[in-house]
């Protein structure tokens, strides 16, 4: 048998009844009475899906007190931050640290830059279009030496035939 224990003592829960803790059946059976409170006083006058609806704003931030819990907020915590980030959020402003006399030259340099590059792309065109021809001129001396030698080489072959 296997028994989890939580490493993490804080979150550790005692139940109280029926797995709940004290805290969320306090507040379950103040959700249940202030609910059915009004819907009982209310029946009568206004009916049942009328006064349900009446008494749904009322129970359920009750419950929500005992039960919810998101990042270690409770309910009413949460609901703080979520009004505080609505409605008095002050606003993030953003003051540049750049100069306009800075952003020139900086502009400045990017087009010497750009000059740069165009100029070598120009060279690199003339270069390469050199490199090119030596490369044929290469290859056909190449093909020509190798034309050459065998041509030799046949010749060589022959000779040794007919002279033996």
């Amino acid at each position: 048998m296997d028994i989890e224990i939580s490493r993490d003592l804080q979150h550790y829960k005692e139940s109280f009844l029926m797995g709940l803790t004290v805290k969320q059946f306090t507040f379950s059976v103040l959700s249940l009475g202030a609910g059915a409170g009004i819907v009982l006083g209310l029946y009568d006058k206004i009916g049942m899906t009328l006064a349900c609806y009446l008494a749904t704003p009322v129970a359920v931030p009750i419950a929500l007190t005992g039960f919810y819990n998101h990042n270690g907020l409770s309910f009413w915590q949460t609901v703080r931050r979520m009004v505080q980030m609505s409605f008095f959020n002050k606003p993030c402003l953003y003051q540049s640290t750049e100069n306009v006399d800075w952003i020139k030259d900086a502009y400045g340099e990017e087009q010497k830059i750009a000059t740069q590059q165009q100029k070598k792309e120009k060279k690199g065109l003339s270069d390469g279009q050199e490199d090119f021809n030596m490369v044929k001129k290469k290859a056909k001396r190449m093909i020509l030496l190798t034309v050459g030698a065998l041509v030799v080489a046949v010749a060589g072959i022959l000779a040794f035939r007919f002279m033996k």
